[in-house]
């Protein structure tokens, strides 16, 4: 058995790092959890191997346990200083260790100016795929198998040109030491000189770091033989981090067809075990503590030793000592010691937390208090910030009329209380959610001997006004065009923590088209809706529940809304009103909507023209529902992502069931006899998933089942809640209701709209050139009635439904601003029609539309 203890440091005189014993963030300054920054002393560390640990010409004899895990540990950074490393490993190449003549004609021959490609023989494909994408060689990014990237450097390499840069810059220099010699003012001065100084800071930066087209491009990287030394360390410590602490890696690198071949030989030989795990701790209280929770320890008997699997043990421990109140804990005090066995190939592990006197003790919070001012406030009005203690917490604020109460509830931390950092980050996200707060930072800091816990956030405007502009076009044809202008005033601090906001809006349809194609029938709508949400539910309950139901983050949301629509044929007025309870736990967001009401009214303008509407017009009609909605999402580092990133996968599920208050209430016999009412069950299923295949390449797809049936034979469903295929996030090679239901393609006066919908939808999403993107796309789905009055070609058969389906496909580009505004541009091909007809010609559907599909 040979003993190695992953304890502390130990550099020889001559820095032999290979047998350096750390595990992980040995040295660390003590910060603040949150933007915590990489110490100094451990940029010191990686220095040091950098130097030594990544020379293929240091000494080594053999490589322990211990220098896999510190090897890997850098493993990232190693690889992006490359290029340094390569001069360094030159200098300290031993005198006993001469260039071969072969390898100096082989370096003339091929550094700098061939292509690499790389061959990894011995390893399963899972490590071979793992290896390459640790690999310093990385293929250039291709699209559609062109190195689109690569050609932007080259082309805007060959129009590079230092010299250029230089004497611009000196230009620059002279031109603005003129003019500010000739300027009168010392503000003139001063204007000129930061215009000087930033025009001259923009041409350095193109000097170190090319021109526009570099800086967008790919550099290509060509074959160099420290290259593949390096590889072959990164490949070897990335099998010891597997458990492979005996593997071997070599090379054999030759010339074919003037591209450099580099093979690399992996012999993995044997895979090393967890025999044993024990725990040292002296204090007794964290003993028991840790032995208490022995069973989340990521480190099991009989498991493949892995790197990470210390990585994430180290992580558990500080994470449950600093939820139980150990506020001076970090990772430097816990630690890891191996004992090796060669013989049977196992590990005995020993985790060791050496905890010093100082932090020993549980520390309480003494002190917590909340600052709601923002930096301008304090420098104007230092002297009139207030100062508020409401249920133990301390809230600076500019002026009354804050809802401290409301806020208070939000925060459940409390003095007194043991220190707690899982409850730290539950405030973050508690304060994240109310939609209140610009930002937010948190500070938990000993002062005079206590804990005090700093909470800053910046509140928003109480009252921001946003102005809208949006629409689509149909094929590009501008009399096709839907443009909508919508008003949003936002109000805060509404009832409490509560958010109002009044949307009014103005938007041109064209959705009743008439027989004339030349002669659209255009309506304009015009809406006002008024939406409050409040974090926390609206019922009589005491206050003891509302404080135990934060716990599920609770919000309610009462939504009313009026829309008048006009046009030469007809009005029809629209309210609508609902009331929302939302809440979610891990990964389950949950809604109910106990209550949702829509009346609708249309009116005849002119009757002679009710015959050129290809729709038939509504009955005048009430519709009431009640429903509720989990949507269950994967887990993610954090919520605070962009609505881009924040799924990896997602499954929604809604059950809707319409008529329920009219019918109870008696309301057929107070409506007038035109009105119409509903009874209906609709059940709706969705799941998306979206995952990176490459750094640069998302593939995401979609599914959608959704049917809506009357409980009886007799009874209705309402069009609204009916479902139509077509147009953008559906087939995008049809327009809306331009397709189905089922087989259907006939000019009959109803909505093309269906009680059953099959959807799916695939798309390759591909980064081109800086915003742009560029995406390939396939979409499939249908409608079908499921009453059997309906025409047949308008049924749901399972024998043949899937001879039905509306098939498109093409192609797109979206400008993607940082994830926050996308502006997308897809055109669509119909590739088969439900009905089977032939499609003679190949007629492209444009869509222009703001934010992804799905």
């Amino acid at each position: 058995m040979q003993d190695y203890s992953f304890i502390s440091c130990i550099f020889s005189s001559t820095f032999n790092i290979d047998y350096t014993l750390k595990i992980l963030n040995t040295i660390k300054l003590k910060t603040s959890f949150l933007g915590q920054k990489k110490p100094i002393i451990q940029r010191i560390l990686q220095l040091l191997l950098a130097i030594y640990g990544s020379c293929p010409y240091a000494t080594a004899t053999t490589r322990p346990l211990s220098k896999a895990i510190y090897d890997q540990q850098f493993l990232g950074e190693a690889q992006s200083n490359t290029a340094a490393y390569s001069d360094v490993c030159e200098e300290h190449r031993p005198a006993s260790t001469p260039k071969l003549p072969s390898e100096i004609e082989f370096r003339k021959r091929s550094k700098g100016t061939l292509p690499i490609k790389e061959i990894i023989i011995g390893v399963s494909n899972k490590h071979k795929q793992a290896l390459q994408k640790h690999s310093i060689y990385q293929p250039n990014v291709t699209f559609l198998g062109m190195p689109i990237e690569k050609w932007l450097y080259q082309w805007g390499k060959n129009h590079f040109n230092p010299e250029k840069i230089k004497n611009e810059i000196a230009a620059i220099q002279q031109l603005y030491a003129y003019r500010i010699s000739k300027a009168t003012s010392e503000k003139e001065k001063t204007r000129l000189a930061a215009k000087r100084d930033k025009l001259i800071q923009r041409k350095e930066f193109a000097a170190v770091h090319g021109n526009r087209l570099m800086r967008m491009g790919e550099k290509p990287l060509y074959y160099d033989p420290m290259y593949v030394r390096h590889n072959e360390k990164i490949f070897l410590n990335y099998l010891h981090s597997k458990g492979y602490l005996d593997a071997e890696v070599t090379s054999k690198t030759d010339i074919q067809k003037k591209i450099v071949r580099v093979t690399y030989y992996i012999k993995q030989q044997n895979l090393y075990k967890i025999a044993s795990t024990s725990l040292q701790v002296a204090y007794k209280p964290i003993r028991d503590l840790l032995a208490s929770h022995s069973g989340e320890s990521f480190i099991k008997i009989d498991a493949p030793y892995g790197y990470q699997d210390f990585v994430n043990e180290q992580e558990r421990i500080v994470n449950l000592l600093a939820d139980n109140g150990y506020f001076e804990f970090d990772e430097q005090y816990v630690y890891f010691k191996a004992d090796l066995s060669k013989n049977d190939h196992t590990i005995g592990v020993t985790t060791i937390v050496g905890v010093p006197e100082s932090t020993v003790d549980k520390t309480k919070i003494g002190r917590i208090i909340v600052d709601l001012t923002t930096q301008k406030q304090h420098q104007s009005n230092a002297g009139n910030l207030q100062t508020k203690v409401c249920q133990g917490l301390f809230f600076l604020v500019p002026s009354d009329g804050y809802p401290l109460d409301d806020l208070a509830s939000k925060i459940p931390l409390r003095p007194g209380d043991f220190y707690n950092k899982s409850k730290i980050l539950e405030t973050y996200e508690r304060l994240y959610r109310i939609a209140t707060f610009e930002s937010i930072a948190i500070l938990p800091k000993i002062e005079a001997g206590e804990l005090v816990i700093y909470i800053h956030a910046k509140p928003y405007e109480r009252v921001r006004l946003q102005t809208e502009f949006g629409g689509e076009c149909i094929n590009l044809d501008l009399k096709r065009l839907r443009p909508t202008i919508k008003l949003n005033p936002t109000i805060r601090r509404v009832g409490g923590l509560g958010l109002l906001n009044i949307e009014a809006s103005i938007a041109l349809r064209e959705e009743f088209i008439t027989k004339t194609a030349a002669n659209l029938s255009q309506n304009i709508t015009y809406g006002l809706r008024g939406k409050f949400t409040t974090p926390r539910f609206i019922l009589c309950l005491p206050r003891k529940t509302n404080l135990m139901l934060e716990n599920f983050n609770p919000s309610t949301t009462i939504d009313i809304g009026y829309s008048f629509t006009k046009n030469a044929i007809y009005n029809s007025k629209k309210i609508d009103a609902m009331l929302n309870y939302d809440w979610y736990s891990k990964h389950v967001a949950y809604q109910l909507s106990p209550f949702k009401v829509a009346f609708d009214y249309p009116q005849v303008v002119d009757a002679t023209k009710i015959s050129q509407l290809k729709t038939k017009l509504r009955l005048p009609s009430l519709l009431t529902s009640i429903g509720c909605i989990a949507t269950i999402r994967a887990a993610t580092p954090t919520l605070y992502l962009n609505s881009l990133e924040r799924y990896k996968w997602m499954v929604s599920i809604g059950i809707e069931h319409g008529g329920l208050y009219e019918h109870l209430a008696l309301f057929k016999k107070i409506l007038p006899k035109p009105f119409e009412v509903y009874k209906y069950i609709k059940i709706d299923i969705g799941y998306r998933h979206a995952f990176n295949l490459t750094p640069y390449t998302t593939l995401a797809y979609q599914a959608k089942l959704g049917t809506a049936r009357g409980y009886t034979a007799t009874d209705k469903v309402h069009p609204d809640k009916q479902y139509a295929i077509g147009g953008y996030g559906s087939v995008r090679a049809w327009d809306k209701q331009m397709i189905g239901p089922g087989v259907y393609e006939g000019d009959k006066k109803e909505e093309r709209k269906g009680d059953l919908l099959l959807l799916g939808n695939i798309e390759l999403r591909r980064k081109l050139i800086g915003y742009l993107e560029g995406a390939l796309f396939l979409d499939i789905g249908n409608t079908w009635r499921l009453s059997k009055n309906e025409p047949s070609a308008m049924q749901f058969y399972l024998d043949k439904f899937y001879k039905a389906f509306a098939i498109g496909g093409g192609f797109g580009l979206r400008l993607n601003f940082y994830n926050t505004f996308v502006l997308c541009g897809d055109l669509a091909f119909p590739l088969h029609r439900p009905s089977g007809k032939k499609i003679k010609k190949l007629e492209p559907f444009f869509n222009l539309a703001i934010g992804y599909p799905f």
